[in-house]
């Protein structure tokens, strides 16, 4: 978290506040949940499992173990107490350890805005040696021949005598719930991961609601990138660098004296500014395509992408990385009027948007590039470094700021008034004549 990454977004029902609240507070439904209780379960039973931790500890159940007497009645436990009407209960000991999160307080980001944040973790039962290399090893000592050169029984006997190592494989994303917004964000793209932690949080009384980025334009991802690129800016300064690039290696090339529009021509190979005076650029990784029938090329390097669509009249960009800017106004130290262009946000728009099968809305390659930079330049103005639950709360408010920004951009790039549904919805089946256009992964 706090810098580039993908995050999945899914809808939250403001009404299941309360009963989350309730789930927090209770120590045997949080003791069941934890990480403390999945870890036991995967130890135990040799299964995968899944946990939660509160955001200011990601590794608490490490912290504060609980005895291995008592890892066999928690995995026992959290496996059986989801079952309704079971009357299995913890020892006192289990209940009582330090080891998990159970109070409001602990998941709570913000005092007056119903915002919270936790660690899923996933663990994984997996075969964490190499067995190829044991396979290879007992090829040497007992038949004095590489594997690839065994007969097909002796591979079969090596084969069954080959063990390897197994053990409990840890990964774990961080999740933020916003009950004012309407939705959580998790930082995976992993389908069977945010499955998981979709179960976990509806165990907790959240209500998930499956949603999408959902547009009435065909092709609408393709289209957005389309229009901007339309728009650019600097399309001769572009062209410039592009075919330097052909004659010149990267470091031959002469910068331009003007800084800004170096930074433009050697970053992106479109510059568009919008209505809301904001302006975007699109970078790679992009696709182009260079005929309607022609396959998509993929691309990296700005100039590669700005040839490619000057090479035929129905060349395309379908694809891209956009970064948002604001231009910053500031005073020089010769009292000179000065601006430079901060970036806001970036973000992937490509056909991979939506993550269907669990009801996601994603924002693949998102990043708040400033982030780091605006807390590191109020430590030092202020000499305080903020606390776990500012960093945690501060980055909710970007992400959910981000989102509106991206939503209200696609809208005006996409010409779609204020009447019109459009953005992160809900997904539904609509009357065939208002069916809108929602891009599966």
């Amino acid at each position: 978290m706090f810098g580039r990454g993908t995050w999945a977004i899914v809808g939250l029902a403001k009404e299941s506040l309360e009963a989350f609240r309730a789930s927090l507070a209770d120590r045997a439904i949080m003791a069941g949940h934890s990480q403390m209780a999945a870890s036991a379960v995967t130890r135990q039973f040799s299964s995968d499992s899944l946990g939660i931790n509160p955001f200011g500890a990601p590794r608490l159940d490490e912290e504060h173990p609980i005895g291995l007497e008592h890892q066999e009645a928690l995995a026992q436990y959290a496996i059986t107490e989801l079952e309704a009407g079971s009357d299995y209960t913890l020892p006192a000991e289990v209940l009582d350890c330090a080891g998990y999160g159970f109070s409001e307080g602990q998941f709570r980001l913000d005092s007056t805005l119903p915002w919270y944040g936790l660690w899923a973790v996933s663990n994984e039962w997996k075969d964490v040696s190499d067995l190829a290399s044991i396979k290879e090893q007992r090829s040497y000592a007992s038949l004095e021949r590489p594997y690839r050169f065994l007969q097909a029984i002796d591979k079969k006997s090596v084969d069954q005598e080959t063990l390897g190592v197994t053990a409990a494989v840890r990964k774990q994303v961080p999740v933020l719930l916003d009950f004012n917004e309407g939705r959580v964000s998790i930082e995976s793209s992993n389908k069977k991961v945010i499955s998981a932690i979709v179960v976990r949080l509806q165990q907790l009384g959240a209500g998930i609601i499956p949603v999408a980025w959902t547009y009435r334009q065909p092709n609408w991802t393709a289209e957005i990138i389309n229009r901007l690129y339309e728009g650019t800016q600097y399309q001769q300064d572009f062209v410039k660098r592009a075919d330097e690039a052909t004659r010149f290696k990267a470091n031959e090339i002469e910068k331009l004296d003007d800084r800004e529009l170096e930074s433009i021509v050697a970053n992106y190979f479109s510059m568009t500014q919008l209505e809301s005076e904001l302006w975007v650029g699109i970078s790679g990784p992009a696709q182009v395509r260079l005929h309607d029938t022609s396959p998509p090329i993929g691309v990296k390097a700005p100039t590669t992408a700005t040839t490619l669509l000057n090479m035929t009249n129905d060349a395309k960009a379908l694809s891209g990385a956009l970064t948002f800017q604001e231009l910053v106004s500031f005073t020089g130290k010769d009292g000179g009027e000065r601006t430079f262009r901060k970036d806001l946000l970036c973000v992937d728009v490509n056909d991979r948007i939506n993550l269907t099968d669990v009801g996601a809305a994603m924002l693949r390659g998102f990043d708040v590039p400033a982030f780091r930079k605006d807390i590191q330049r109020e430590i030092r103005k202020t000499r305080q470094v903020p606390s776990i639950q500012e960093f945690w709360r501060n980055w909710l408010h970007e992400l959910s700021n981000a989102v509106r920004t991206i939503e209200a951009a696609f809208r005006e790039v996409l010409d779609i008034d204020g009447n019109q549904e459009a953005g992160i919805l809900p997904t539904k089946t609509p009357a065939p004549a208002e069916t809108p256009e929602v891009v599966n992964a």
